[in-house]
């Protein structure tokens, strides 16, 4: 009865990250800017949470920054994302920590299917390390390498995996920039029961453009799972003033998820805004899911 619980919990993560794959809570995107534009955010220069999305993004970095996400989901279900970029003379490194809490289980056996008394709880993290350089003022190239442990109750199960990833800035179209990533490219080395899952492993390819002196962005992705169908996502950023970011965005797997729930378009889409002081960022973002609730996330970064 206890794996019966954890395959449930499986079922339930499956809602917010496509396939049928191991170690799914690392498609859970990460960031609230990036899931407000609906996770279009492979071709996004400058921000450090392509620790996440695109390794190769990181080499646009600038300075020295600290990003943290929180996520709120329903049923107790919580996740984060926290990392660190640091740009050097020729290139830039970064180090990243994914986690997520599957909220806490009444255990049940055959012989009290009606509960112990006793709870069991799902616990899975991420710790990994970038590298990223600018091969010429147009062209970037990253790497991440990441050690991946997940455990459901006395289960647990553990692996490696690799992104790899380009990015282009267009010198003849100002503010266009193009990517390609392949992500979570790897292996499981210890499985929970018997055989191992195959890894998350999807290829993103996407495409930004900043307007209006960089007060409008607008940002489109297409992501192929190799477990799972493809994904399309589109999101929009506009700064009205200077120091507040309004943001939307629109993805067809959170359609196929909110259609599933009994939801409409409103439920595919996200919502957030951003602010920025000095050296500090804050950023929000709201993704209603139909039935299935509402999730939130806030993200803090600071430029040290």
């Amino acid at each position: 009865m206890k794996l019966i619980c954890a395959l449930a919990l499986f079922v339930i993560l499956s809602a917010f990250a496509e396939g049928t794959t191991g170690f799914t809570f690392l498609q859970v995107p990460a960031g609230a800017r990036a899931v407000a534009m609906g996770g279009a955010f492979t071709a996004v220069p400058g921000d450090p949470i392509s620790l996440y999305w695109n390794p190769a993004a990181s080499a646009t970095t600038t300075s020295s920054m600290l990003t943290t996400t929180y996520t709120s989901y329903m049923m107790d279900m919580q996740a984060g994302f926290a990392g660190w970029v640091n740009p050097r003379e020729n290139d830039v490194i970064g180090v990243s920590l994914n986690y997520f809490f599957g909220g806490s289980f009444d255990r049940t056996t055959m012989e009290d299917p009606m509960g112990t008394g006793e709870q069991f709880t799902s616990n899975s993290m991420a710790l990994a390390g970038t590298w990223a350089k600018l091969l010429t003022e147009t062209i970037s190239i990253g790497v991440t390498g990441r050690f991946i442990y997940s455990q459901i109750d006395s289960y647990n199960a553990n692996g490696f995996s690799v992104d790899l990833g380009g990015m282009y800035s267009s010198s003849a179209v100002p503010g266009l920039t193009g990517a390609l990533v392949v992500r979570n490219a790897g292996v499981q080395t210890k499985a929970f029961c018997r055989e191992n899952d195959p890894m998350p492993t999807e290829i993103a390819a996407g495409v930004s453009q900043s307007l209006m002196n960089g007060n409008l962005l607008i940002a489109a992705d297409a992501t192929m799972p190799l477990e799972g169908d493809i994904d399309f996502a589109a999101g929009v950023e506009y700064k009205p003033v200077e120091m507040l970011a309004l943001r939307t965005g629109w993805s067809l797997s959170a359609k196929e998820t909110a259609d599933n729930a009994g939801g409409g378009f409103v439920d595919a889409m996200g919502f957030g805004m951003g602010t920025q002081y000095n050296q500090f960022s804050l950023d929000y973002a709201w993704k209603p899911c139909a039935d299935l609730g509402n999730t939130h996330r806030i993200s803090l970064g600071i430029d040290i």
